[in-house]
């Protein structure tokens, strides 16, 4: 069993499990500290983590005053270790969804959310239709954070910044009006 750890914040230092990495690819500490280093802050912000494999930047967000944050994703394994380390964040407002990623974005009842971080199996997914799908859940002033492989093509033209940390991209999109 793998583990990283939270980079900051009320949590900062709790051990999370990862699990086997050759099948669960959790962002790296380097990656994450990039990237909370970007958004603003965090406090009283609902997260949205899809493909939340163990949920490293779900946690991390919990850790840096989000005040809530829902992890969606589809495999049991992931699943598994994600309730495993909850158990390091009690009295935090965190919800778990077995289910897969654009189905749960289909549904009408979805509430709007401040921030959703987006880190889909690299080309496995199509970008163009997760955006289009995400994008409308943001709230007005709100951010979404996609994190994908530099290898995969798609129309980010609306993101506000891209970052490249080795192999991977961060694009950050801004919903406006």
């Amino acid at each position: 069993m793998s583990y990283t750890s939270i980079i900051a914040g009320s949590f900062k230092g709790t051990r999370l499990k990862t699990g086997n990495r050759s099948q669960i690819r959790p962002t790296q500490s380097w990656v994450r500290k990039g990237i909370f280093d970007t958004l603003p802050d965090l406090s009283g912000v609902t997260v949205l983590d899809l493909f939340a494999g163990v949920g490293t930047l779900g946690f991390e967000a919990i850790s840096r005053g989000a005040s809530s944050v829902t992890f969606v994703d589809k495999s049991i394994r992931s699943i598994n270790i994600l309730k495993d380390n909850c158990r390091h964040f009690n009295g935090s407002n965190i919800k778990i969804i077995r289910e897969d990623v654009l189905s749960f974005l289909k549904k009408k009842s979805n509430l709007p959310y401040d921030l959703i971080f987006a880190d889909p199996p690299y080309n496995k997914v199509d970008l163009d239709c997760l955006y289009s799908s995400v994008f409308k859940l943001l709230t007005i002033g709100s951010t979404l954070v996609i994190e994908y492989s530099v290898y995969e093509k798609w129309n980010r033209e609306n993101s506000i910044t891209t970052k490249k940390y080795g192999d991977t991209l961060i694009s950050y999109f801004y919903k406006r009006s």
